[in-house]
């Protein structure tokens, strides 16, 4: 690859981040998302802290994303810490800040595991069950063909993930590679536990979260 070249998708790639998080960016200031002690906008040296992990540990994030969506066959020998490595990255760069609130932490790393774990190995039991719906239209349950078709829940819950995992599984199970069924049984498991379904976690301010719009 020539040095202009090099350059050239250089610059293409720094273009698609600015843009990413020009219209993508999220409400990371907003109350319901930081302690009281970080949302005084006069708390100059805590806001810095939480803008630039936002900023830079994000973009270090969205660019390890972007290589597992190009090229997710490598993440079928990985294990799942491997695939959400980026994801624990950018919780410890939050939780740092000491500004967000446990559940946010939480929440945060399960919605960034799961895109990973989705864009990654289970993206090829995805094409599976795809192909076998088109080819035998009817078959699939309407639960299967809706996460297959449609946009994933704007706000994940403990119902609609152990939902989702149980109308999954019987699938994965019938159609999808046998070996992705351990890491699969190890994410559902997790997404329990980083929602605080199974009861380890105890989360404060969790209804105050819970009623409102996280998805930003």
């Amino acid at each position: 690859m020539t040095c202009a070249l090099r350059f050239l998708v250089i610059l293409l790639l720094l273009t698609l981040v600015s843009c990413h998080f020009k219209y993508r960016r999220p409400n990371w200031d907003r109350e319901f998302r930081l302690k009281e002690s970080c949302r005084d906008r006069n708390n100059v040296e805590e806001r810095l802290a939480v803008s630039q992990c936002w900023f830079f540990e994000g973009m270090k994030s969205w660019f390890r994303r972007f290589s597992i969506s190009w090229f997710p066959g490598k993440t079928k020998s990985w294990n799942l810490t491997e695939i959400t490595k980026h994801c624990d990255d950018y919780y410890v760069c939050m939780e740092n800040t000491k500004c967000y609130k446990d559940y946010v932490l939480f929440e945060t790393f399960d919605r960034c595991s799961h895109d990973a774990f989705s864009i990654g190995p289970m993206s090829f039991c995805n094409k599976i069950l795809k192909d076998f719906n088109k080819n035998s239209p009817g078959i699939l349950p309407s639960c299967v063909v809706d996460y297959l078709e449609k946009d994933a829940p704007k706000k994940w819950t403990c119902e609609n993930t152990k939902s989702l995992g149980d109308c999954l599984l019987p699938q994965v199970q019938k159609h999808c590679d046998p070996g992705l069924l351990p890491i699969f049984h190890e994410h559902q498991a997790a997404r329990q536990y980083y929602l605080g379904c199974d009861g380890t976690l105890k989360f404060e301010d969790l209804e105050v979260f819970n009623s409102t719009d996280s998805t930003n």
